[in-house]
């Protein structure tokens, strides 16, 4: 009766890996991050970046170039900013991902392959 039990117990739990499963651990990928805008123009230029007026207002400010900017991406989860595409709502395509910090302008974001409808930021 016991080794009808214990073989029992190991039947189930050998059952419960399935054939060739493995226990690798996940590896958690973080977005990359677009670079904090200083604030003022000479710590903008000090930062590399370009210091002027930005969006339909004309506000002064610092653009900065984004670490992935215009690399291929099929989702924004893979820029530092937004993957962007020039293809019609709907389609599945890539696109590229934001150049700057700078989000002025109307852009199609692109999740999980997929372009989105255009949002418009000014």
């Amino acid at each position: 009766m016991i080794r009808r039990f214990i073989l029992f117990g190991l039947l189930a739990l050998a059952g419960c890996a399935g054939p060739g499963a493995t226990t690798a651990p996940k590896v958690a990928v973080s977005k990359p991050q677009m670079p904090v805008a200083p604030e003022t123009e000479t710590g903008c230029l000090a930062a590399g970046g370009n210091w002027g007026p930005v969006g339909l207002l004309g506000t002064e400010a610092c653009t900065m170039t984004s670490p992935t900017g215009g690399k291929q991406c099929m989702d924004s989860s893979e820029c530092a900013g937004e993957c962007w595409s020039s293809e019609p709502p709907g389609s599945k395509a890539g696109g590229y991902c934001q150049p700057t910090n700078m989000p002025f302008g109307c852009h199609a974001s692109v999740v999980g392959g997929v372009v989105q409808p255009a949002l418009c930021a000014d």
